[in-house]
């Protein structure tokens, strides 16, 4: 009975414990990570159908008073008015007429007068002052 006895011992690597502590932390940090985008995607999407809401709210509403403005300055509603009163016309005088007349030659050969800025020319910067005076 002299054998060798060695005591039973359940060894635990501590390197091998702590990896899969790690790696165990990490699926974790990460799994938390996924619900927390989802989340916010979901709070996205509800702002986003909201605002989508809103938008096609506010475009219907513009659509009514297209049409409302259509109606009040179509040709019967503007003769309906004057009818009653609503709205007075008058005559347009001829002071308040502006009329454009045609454009006169500058020189006596019949040729019109451009806006440049020829050297050349008789008016302009680089025109004696006898001729711009005149």
């Amino acid at each position: 009975m002299n054998k060798n006895r060695h005591r039973t011992t359940n060894l635990i690597e501590v390197n091998v414990l702590a990896r899969l502590i790690i790696v165990a932390f990490l699926v974790g940090i990460a799994a938390l990570f996924f619900v927390y985008l989802k989340n916010q995607q979901h709070a996205v999407g509800n702002q986003a159908r909201i605002t989508e809401a809103a938008l096609r709210e506010s475009q219907a509403k513009n659509e009514g008073l297209k049409a409302r403005i259509t109606s009040m300055t179509s040709r019967g509603a503007l003769q309906r008015r004057l009818d009653e009163g609503y709205i007075k016309l008058d005559a347009i005088r001829d002071t308040a007429i502006a009329r454009v007349t045609p454009a006169m030659p500058a020189e006596e050969d019949g040729v019109l007068r451009t806006a440049s800025r020829d050297p050349a020319s008789r008016f302009g910067p680089g025109a004696p002052q006898r001729t711009i005076n005149r």
